[in-house]
């Protein structure tokens, strides 16, 4: 009887719990907060005879259901927890836990430890002779961009690992590498190559014991307030390179941090996704950030390529008013730029020689544990633009999709593409090899010399360099993409061969052009650059669905705003 009424107990327990499992999946009744992390939406199965008898429809249903179930961001904080507090374990395999809590990620702990190589190559060997090409090759692009007054150097924040080695978990160090860190270190100094490198400094600061917070969070991947005093040096390092003054920093009295801002720099602690905070024993501060400019300063414009340590420096630090006109080429892929860098595009959609030259710094930007896989290809590419033409790089690329067109093995490969799908799988595989080995393909760029070779264009872009510089002429032109019904980048390559051929100048011209009329014609450029853009578009569909209204009534509205917006601080100039 027992048994029976035990039996009837768990059944109706386990009823009313896929009830109201469901009951959350279809009504989403109670909110929780997200998991973090990035995560690939299982496709939602669809039900057909043959994807059934062939399994593929119950193949699809429990990925999809273990999604979409409801209840699921608590199951998986209260499991991960779980793992947590009995075991220090965690299904993320980019996270290690440390000794007294703190957490790093695995290149942290194995950078120190000497092994981070391995997950990129197959011997220190193979590494060394990378790493030489790659600090042969930021020589050669430094020599290149100096000619045109632009100044490349690198910049290499500071390890985790390195930094509080007593919180690591204990390990065996392999003695036979060298870290990434200190191997470019040397050889930039053979080459005489500017640089900085952050961690031996905080290292001595942490010695000294004088800064009354900690270096790192101790469960964050990203240096802290310390950002902000090294900005301070790296600004200091840019205006010693060119011999000129860059803004004076100031530091307010410290305070504790917001909340929300504890929350983005516990970075590592939000992606094991737990369901309680981890105790912290350091408190995390900051202060108010402000700078001053005089008849001696100047603000230059600057181009940060690289790794996620610059977005704490510009948590801090105004970057688009010290540096105005900057960009932010995050992992050379994505491009943050405009006001706070909160206006997003790729660099496959940038004029990428102008932008070189466009500024008055390149940097490489990046922290010791990512330098093993060197500069994610922006070195090549860069030498690329700036040395061979846009003809010779397309010549060349076609050859190598000829040939791997006629390789069995290749095409073996790809057996299941055809027409388009098959040629932009070639077109990417013969554009990879030209960036990773660009020496191969042109022999220009080979040697031990800085490259003699130039991009028939680079005198056209130094014009236009220039003609950015000056306020009038720009908003002339600006008159005359309505005149001529075409857009800003056009007219600016025609204005630079009026100059370079001798011809009248469109600056010159009597415009009657309304104000009004170029408004218009800058918010119909911003709406085409959100239309572009696939994360905004998200963001615009739902404060459309918001507010009430179309799409393509709420791309005006925030492309108005946005025009306006720089209108207000200067950046558009009448």
């Amino acid at each position: 009887m027992k048994n029976s009424l035990l039996k009837t107990i768990l059944f109706v327990l386990t009823m009313l719990m896929l009830f109201s499992f469901a009951l959350q999946k279809q009504t989403k009744l109670f909110k929780f907060k997200p998991l973090n992390g990035v995560f690939y939406p299982a496709p939602e199965p669809k039900l057909s005879f043959d994807a059934y008898r062939t399994g593929q429809y119950q193949a699809q249903v429990e990925p999809f259901l273990k999604e979409n179930i409801g209840f699921r961001e608590p199951l998986i904080r209260l499991y991960n927890q779980y793992l947590f507090d009995f075991y220090k374990k965690t299904f993320n395999n980019d996270i290690i836990f440390g000794k007294d809590h703190w957490l790093y990620f695995i290149q942290h702990v194995n950078e120190y430890y000497g092994t981070e190589i391995y997950r990129w190559y197959d011997s220190w060997e193979e590494a060394r002779a990378k790493y030489d090409i790659e600090a042969k090759r930021m020589m050669k692009l430094r020599g290149v961009l100096k000619d045109y007054g632009v100044e490349f150097f690198v910049f290499m924040a500071p390890q985790k690992g390195f930094l509080y080695p007593e919180h690591l978990p204990n390990r065996v160090k392999d003695t036979t590498t060298v870290s990434a860190r200190e191997y470019f270190s040397a050889k930039f100094d053979e080459y005489d190559f500017p640089y900085i490198e952050m961690t031996k400094w905080f290292q001595s600061v942490k010695e000294a014991d004088t800064l009354p917070y900690l270096l790192f969070p101790e469960t964050g991947a990203h240096w802290s307030f310390s950002a902000a005093w090294a900005t301070d040096s790296l600004m200091r390092f840019m205006g010693a390179l060119k011999g000129i003054e860059l803004p004076k920093l100031h530091y307010g009295p410290l305070r504790e941090c917001s909340e929300s801002t504890k929350e983005e720099f516990y970075d590592i602690e939000g992606l094991a996704n737990l369901m309680r905070p981890i105790p912290h024993k350091e408190r995390l501060v900051e202060s108010e950030v402000t700078y001053t400019v005089d008849s001696t300063t100047t603000l230059p414009s600057a181009l940060f390529v690289g790794t996620s340590f610059l977005m704490q420096m510009y948590h801090y630090i105004p970057f688009s008013e010290v540096f105005p006109g900057s960009q932010y080429w995050y992992y050379n892929s994505t491009v943050y730029y405009g006001d706070g860098y909160k206006r997003m595009t790729h660099v496959p959609n940038l004029d990428v020689l102008q932008s070189l030259l466009d500024a008055d710094y390149v940097v490489w930007f990046t922290e010791g544990d990512q330098m093993c896989k060197a500069s994610f290809n922006f070195v090549e590419m860069a030498l690329l633009y700036l040395c061979i033409d846009e003809e010779e790089r397309d010549l060349a690329r076609q050859r190598l999709i000829d040939s791997l067109g006629n390789d069995p093995d290749y095409m073996k490969q790809h057996e299941g593409l055809a027409g388009l799908e098959l040629e932009n799988a070639l077109w990417n595989k013969a554009d990879g090899m030209l960036f990773l080995y660009p020496e191969r393909y042109f022999p220009e760029l080979a040697g031990d010399s800085i490259p003699t070779a130039r991009n028939s264009r680079i005198p056209e872009a130094l014009i236009i360099k220039d003609i950015k510089q000056d306020s009038a002429w720009m908003m002339n032109l600006r008159c005359q993409t309505v005149i001529h019904n075409t857009d800003l980048e056009a007219i600016l390559s025609m204005e630079a061969q009026n100059v370079l051929n001798g011809r009248p100048l469109m600056r010159d011209e009597q415009n009657v052009v309304s104000r009004q009329t170029i408004v218009e014609s800058l918010v119909r450029e911003m709406e085409d650059e959100i239309r572009g853009n696939a994360q905004l578009m998200e963001s615009i569909r739902e404060k459309a669905a918001a507010n009430g209204i179309s799409v393509e009534e709420q791309i005006h509205a925030d492309a108005a705003w946005i025009v306006n917006y720089q209108i207000e601080q200067g950046e558009i100039k009448f």
